[in-house]
């Protein structure tokens, strides 16, 4: 039986994508360069992120610290929970599991958004970036989770839905369940480290 639950926050538990677009774009007109337009319904987040990186070659560390300033500090009102994730995780928590979030968002703003969308929920471990260090495929936040808990290995069960999730999870050496409804794509769902897809949040009650 698993006893820690580690979700990415994203694209796993929230819906940012849009919200996401609409902050890039801003830090892409303050440095001049060409905005994203494309509809966003439907979109493949992938293509959003080549974009992004073939327009910030060579200035990519000046251009994410303007971002984030962009972002954290901002109103994030197109920023919403999947559909049934908050019960799924009141549920989880009321059965004695674990839960914990490692996220690529920077850490204040990880915490408030935590705050705001899971009232009444006690995730023990938040862990998000400082200073853009120590980004997931790298596994280091995962690990340092998994050391403070002093827990093993099999017993941990990680949630998320990109590349990157499937990458720090293999490198972690836990188990990974990839969500579909996220930010994911073609690459992510063709790889075969997850124990299995799963096309809602109410599916991770299964696990």
């Amino acid at each position: 039986m698993k006893e820690l639950y580690i979700f990415d926050f994203d694209g796993t538990l929230v819906d940012s994508y849009r919200d996401s677009i609409k902050f890039f774009n801003i830090t892409l007109e303050q440095f001049n360069l060409p905005t994203f337009d494309m509809d966003v319904e439907g979109l493949d987040y992938q293509i959003f992120r080549e974009f992004i990186h073939e327009q910030i070659k060579g200035i990519e560390e000046e251009f994410m610290q303007q971002f984030a300033l962009n972002y954290k500090d901002s109103p994030q009102v197109n920023t919403y929970l999947y559909e049934g994730v908050y019960e799924v995780i009141e549920e989880l928590q009321n059965r004695g599991i674990t839960l914990a979030i490692c996220s690529n968002r920077e850490q204040k703003n990880l915490e408030e958004l935590v705050k705001n969308f899971f009232n009444g929920i006690s995730f023990k471990y938040i862990s998000g970036t400082v200073n853009e260090e120590h980004c997931k495929p790298d596994p280091h936040r995962i690990n340092e989770i998994i050391k403070n808990e002093n827990i093993k290995k099999e017993k941990i069960l990680y949630f998320g839905d990109k590349v990157a999730d499937i990458e720090a999870a293999k490198a972690a050496g836990i188990d990974m369940i990839l969500v579909t409804y996220g930010q994911g794509n073609d690459e992510a769902y063709s790889d075969s480290y997850p124990l299995k897809h799963i096309d809602h949040a109410k599916e991770i009650l299964e696990f």
